[in-house]
């Protein structure tokens, strides 16, 4: 913030934290800080440059935990998504003038409803749009596209899935979007991983403690240590049967 504020003044209005840290979930050797910068303007050729040496700074001297997020200025979070134009944005230290990544009705709802207000003035429903049929038909969506995808490449890529990163990522994921899907509300991957233990049958407890061992504790025992391939194949295993799980229970409600 010192960087950009340095370089031009009064650009950014408001900073806001989203994804983990909206739910009070911090791990310093897994997690990102995803971010919402809100701007006076939107930015000409001189702030892009401005913005990106910022970013580039933010890179070199804090090289994790990454820094993931998209500058918008105020009328663009008040609009359905379809109407918000592609913005700044970075992820994984890639700075990309105009994109989309971050932009989608999870991040809008998290704003409003688990944000961190680091600068500016706290964002409401009023001032985001926010729809929850259009969050459940994202959720259901991304399950049936994502989700498909990254399971296709496990079983074809079958020593990947044995990854203990894959556990965390896929097992984590799959029961953030039933968890959303089946309540109505959004948590973290924390949270997704003890709801999937109560949602989902006892056979699958190893994969999920293992995905939260990987997330939270990495020091801590494993019962999958010299079998990655049994990993693997849970991971597998478990990401397919929440798919189609989340997906039995419909893009909207009732």
């Amino acid at each position: 913030m010192t960087t950009i504020d340095a370089s031009a003044p009064g650009l950014v209005e408001g900073l806001y934290l989203c994804g983990s840290l909206g739910f009070g979930e911090f791990f310093p050797e897994r997690s990102d800080i995803d971010f919402v910068a809100v701007l006076a303007d939107h930015p000409g050729r001189d702030v892009l440059e401005a913005l990106a040496e910022a970013h580039e700074v933010v890179r070199r001297e804090h090289p994790r935990p990454f820094f993931d997020g998209f500058h918008a200025v105020r009328s663009d979070l008040a609009k359905p998504l379809e109407e918000c134009p592609d913005l700044p944005c970075t992820q994984a230290r890639i700075f990309k003038e105009a994109g989309r990544f971050g932009i989608n009705p999870v991040t809008w709802h998290e704003l409003t409803r688990h944000g961190v207000t680091v600068r500016g003035p706290v964002l409401t429903e009023s001032d985001v749009w926010t729809d929850d049929d259009a969050l459940r038909a994202f959720s259901h969506g991304n399950r049936a596209t994502y989700w498909s995808g990254v399971h296709q490449a496990l079983v074809n890529s079958p020593e990947e899935a044995g990854d203990p990163d894959a556990a965390e990522w896929c097992v984590l994921g799959v029961s953030r979007l039933h968890h959303l899907l089946a309540t109505g509300s959004l948590t973290s991957k924390s949270g997704a991983g003890r709801y999937a233990l109560t949602a989902f049958e006892p056979r699958w407890h190893p994969i999920i403690l293992e995905a939260l061992r990987v997330r939270e504790d990495g020091g801590v025992f494993s019962c999958y240590d010299g079998v990655p391939e049994r990993r693997g194949s849970d991971t597998i295993a478990f990401t397919a049967m929440a798919i189609e799980a989340g997906l039995a229970l419909g893009a909207t409600q009732g």
